[in-house]
């Protein structure tokens, strides 16, 4: 049980001591007493040591004392060393092998049900608000190119993916060159690569011919231009508000400031994105925690961030926004578990294409 304990200060007692308080606040709510510790573990200490070590752990900021009661609760620093406590007893065990066993969640199927379905699974189990982010076409490999054109300057393109996900858009198509012609080409050399691939490397797609003029190979590749420089649409599925809204531990106002972030798709973006950029990372699911969240927010709140994929590929984003007394394990243990299934899901779907 090591956590992230860098200053020394803690004896293996301390460590169990804490650990105890910690898991026994997140269960009851509750401020919990020397008394109490001795009670429901197994530590062999009289009350007056399990006291004084209460007494350093609130000195060190990993307990606070709510009133003048025996009881102790713990800060977010507590949270954080049970959580890397917890976390490194997990490790000694199977990733992800006794997760929601009796979810009723069916992994064939339509594409949209099942996304649906994970995301109301991630909020039952964390009793908080999750977050599914649509996959983004711009990491799925193109399976098909089709152009229409709408007049003399403008066509229609609809991208395909290895998903079954279509993005269509409209650019301004070269003048010299045929539509039946570029779709062609583009067919021949952007199928199985993915957007996000071609916008690095645009320089080594070889869509050059003997016949062409320098002229068309320069509107071709504007046209290209234009169409990796597209902006896709994004998504996000959202489960879990009333769960929320009914979580004691919660203040209304915590609940009303994270409502109005996650009211529309821009600002859940930016949360995730402003969330994902910190470095928080637990046997892969991101975990920040209270004040460690930049927006002040967000500090009544824990936020998980796990990533599914295709193949090896990741595609889109899972997150949960709970209370911080949560159940850790269990969160942790259900986004790893959905992410795979997703993962697998997903990469079965892209194979049969």
């Amino acid at each position: 049980m090591n956590g992230r304990i860098k200053n020394g200060f803690l004896n293996e007692r301390q460590k169990k001591v804490l650990f105890c308080i910690v898991k026994e606040y997140i269960r009851t709510h509750k401020p919990v007493s020397s008394s109490k510790v001795l009670e429901i573990s197994t530590i062999d200490y009289s009350s007056a040591t399990i006291r004084n070590d209460m007494r350093k752990l609130e000195y060190l900021g990993y307990l606070k004392q709510p009133h003048t009661s025996a009881g102790r609760i713990p800060t977010d620093k507590a949270l954080r060393f049970y959580l890397d406590a917890v976390m490194d007893m997990r490790r000694m065990r199977e990733r992800g092998k006794e997760v929601e066993k009796d979810s009723h969640v069916y992994w064939e199927g339509d594409f949209s049900r099942i996304l649906e379905g994970a995301v109301k699974i991630i909020a039952v189990a964390s009793d908080g608000i999750a977050i599914v982010e649509k996959p983004k076409v711009e990491f799925l490999r193109i399976s098909g190119v089709i152009l229409r054109e709408i007049d003399e300057t403008r066509t229609l393109v609809v991208l395909s993916t290895e998903l079954g996900l279509n993005e269509s858009f409209t650019i301004y198509h070269p003048r010299d060159v045929k539509l039946e012609e570029l779709e062609n080409i583009l067919n021949d050399k952007l199928i199985g690569r993915t957007i996000g691939d071609i916008r690095k490397s645009v320089s080594g797609i070889d869509i050059r011919a003997k016949i062409w003029y320098d002229k068309r190979l320069e509107e071709l590749m504007k046209f290209l231009e234009n169409l990796l420089n597209e902006r896709f649409e994004e998504g996000f599925l959202r489960y879990g508000f009333q769960r929320i809204i009914n979580n004691d531990l919660l203040s209304f106002d915590a609940v009303r400031k994270l409502m109005r972030i996650l009211e529309d798709e821009e600002t859940t973006k930016e949360l995730l994105n402003e969330i994902y950029s910190l470095d928080r990372s637990e046997n892969g699911v991101m975990v920040i925690i209270g004040e460690e969240h930049k927006n002040k927010d967000l500090r009544e709140f824990s936020t998980f961030i796990d990533t599914y994929k295709v193949f090896d590929r990741n595609v889109g984003r899972i997150a949960v926004i709970t209370s911080k007394y949560t159940d850790y394990e269990k969160v942790v243990k259900t986004l790893v578990y959905i992410s795979n299934r997703l993962t697998e899901f997903l990469t079965k779907l892209s194979m049969r294409r």
